[in-house]
């Protein structure tokens, strides 16, 4: 899968000043090898801290450019990705994050279609800009900022003003920590960058594909994790404050209340989602609420083991 990649990071037009690899704690030098042997300019980086914002963070530290763009290794990236990506920073100085548009890669296995059915990660054609749109209707209805900042994308694909990035902290290496914590890096850099004053923005003309999970079963743990680690994130902020804390609070309380909604949809059979799945992902959003200070934790001891 890195290697359909990095030839699409290849092809790019026009073509990209650096291509980085952040090899994250690798049991054995494969990924070395095929770059040595099979991608020559492309550099290599090894992070031994696991967790996928240690990754990230190696990147920002490593990067050459005034502007890093993250593509997982299981997408594709179309021709002109990082040129829309790019685009957006260029056009505009006020903004430190854009996300780009995510389609499935193929929509042939069953996982992937239970993913897509279910939302995807594709966020629509039309441009949005943060906070500056937030005032439009979201999925039909009033939405706070804070959901805008969960539905304008994903890490799959995902660029950040490094200058921006890195005095903001950098990524939360306790989110993004598998198992730990399956996701919400990306929505928390983004809502940061938000609340420090600059821009963010959704640019459905650069386009990746991603590769879902093929089973069914490997689609529904994907998608209850990601409910735990987006209350885990959600938590975070309420937790710290700040001016939007209250919308923050009404926010989480919505997507306490959702899955329970969705329960009955299906009992009607109007939800994707097997009823089982949708009671784990109630469960593992209760269960977000208090992750994050024993993700933090695991986050500070992996880094105090590679110390």
């Amino acid at each position: 899968m890195l290697a359909r990649t990095l030839d699409s990071l290849r092809a790019q037009i026009p073509s990209v000043a650096e291509i980085l690899v952040v090899d994250n704690a690798p049991p054995d030098e494969a990924t070395r090898e095929l770059i040595v042997e099979r991608f020559p300019g492309v550099r290599y980086v090894r992070e031994p801290v696991q967790g996928l914002d240690f990754a990230r963070n190696r990147a920002l530290a490593s990067a050459g450019g005034d502007v890093v763009a993250f593509l997982d290794d299981d997408a594709v990236a179309a021709e002109d990705w990082a040129a829309a990506l790019l685009a957006a920073f260029t056009s505009d100085p006020a903004v430190a994050v854009c996300t780009g548009r995510v389609e499935a890669l193929g929509v042939g296995t069953e996982g992937e279609r239970t993913f897509e059915a279910n939302g995807g990660f594709s966020r629509g054609l039309g441009r949005i800009r943060l906070p500056a749109d937030a005032g439009r209707p979201l999925h039909g209805r009033p939405a706070p900022l804070i959901a805008w900042a969960v539905s304008v994308g994903s890490g799959c694909s995902y660029a950040v003003r490094r200058e921006v990035a890195l005095a903001l902290g950098g990524f939360d290496e306790a989110l993004d920590l598998g198992v730990v914590l399956p996701g919400g890096g990306d929505h928390d850099l983004l809502w940061r960058a938000l609340e420090a004053g600059y821009s963010v923005v959704y640019e459905p003309a650069a386009v990746a594909r991603h590769e879902h999970r093929p089973s069914a079963a490997g689609a529904h743990d994907q998608i209850v994790g990601h409910q735990r680690a987006l209350l885990a994130f959600l938590a975070k902020h309420l937790v710290a404050g700040g001016r939007a804390r209250g919308r923050i609070a009404g926010y989480v309380a919505w997507r306490l209340v959702k899955p329970g909604i969705r329960l009955l949809r299906r009992a009607l059979g109007r939800d994707p989602l097997p009823a089982a799945v949708l009671a784990s992902m109630w469960w593992n959003c209760w269960a977000g609420l208090v992750a994050y200070p024993a993700a933090r934790r695991v986050a500070r001891s992996r880094r105090t083991g590679h110390a």
